[in-house]
């Protein structure tokens, strides 16, 4: 039965979706031309006279080129390490890297929780976002579905069909591991077929809306009847 599950698991590969791509290649290369201008022009701005620009120029401009110099070294660094692609197969999760390298987090690799108490597989918050969590190696490691680099050289459009994959390999691989049922909630995942599910995230993204309106009403009314009792 394993194998015949094994054998129906198709590879699942990262695919770019180019318009977000060039989106927001295009507004990150305006907002750093942006604030290059601006930063070139402070001592402009703030000398108003030659001889104080002068003076301000000499140890400006210096340091701003040093710095500069500093950060395209970083961007070069980070560049070698930009995800190419991601792949979710029967084995796991890899990351194929502009580098050559591949990184992959194995099903086989996975581990039990050192307290019974806890899930072998959850989340946590992070940046307004969740991250998937697992056991590894005797640690803690999460599973990054972004897979961009700091300068967003390419963005992947099927990373939730990606994490639901490599869930649903989870489930199918590693029947011994217990994951957290919010894994299911935060995600939109149908625990059954492992599909997105449409009904709860718009569910969920109505009832946000309602309860932002609702305040936005409330506070309305509140400065309202604030203003009508001082003026």
């Amino acid at each position: 039965m394993r194998e015949d599950i094994r054998k129906d698991f198709l590879p699942l590969v990262s695919k770019t979706w180019w318009f977000m791509t060039w989106l927001t290649r295009v507004f990150g290369i305006l907002l750093l031309l942006t604030a290059f201008l601006i930063v070139l022009g402070l001592p402009i701005v703030f000398s108003n006279k030659l001889a104080l620009f002068i003076v301000a120029a000499i140890l400006y401009y210096p340091a701003l080129a040093f710095g500069l110099y500093r950060f395209f070294l970083y961007q070069k660094k980070i560049r070698k390490r930009v995800v190419r692609k991601i792949v979710v197969d029967d084995q796991g999760i890899h990351y194929e890297r502009v580098d050559g390298t591949i990184d992959e987090t194995l099903y086989i690799d996975l581990e039990k929780f050192i307290f019974s108490d806890e899930y072998d597989v959850s989340i946590s918050p992070r940046n307004k976002m969740y991250v998937l969590q697992v056991y590894e190696n005797g640690s803690i490691k999460e599973i990054d579905f972004n897979g961009r680099d700091a300068g967003y050289t390419s963005y992947i459009g099927n990373l939730k069909a990606l994490r639901r994959r490599y869930i649903q390999g989870i489930v199918h691989f590693r029947t011994d591991l217990r994951i957290n049922p919010l894994v299911y909630e935060v995600y939109y995942i149908n625990p059954i077929d492992f599909t997105f599910d449409h009904k709860k995230f718009w569910t969920s993204l109505a009832q946000t809306f309602a309860i932002i309106i609702l305040c936005g009403l409330v506070i309305g009314a509140l400065m309202l009847g604030l203003a009508k009792w001082l003026f």
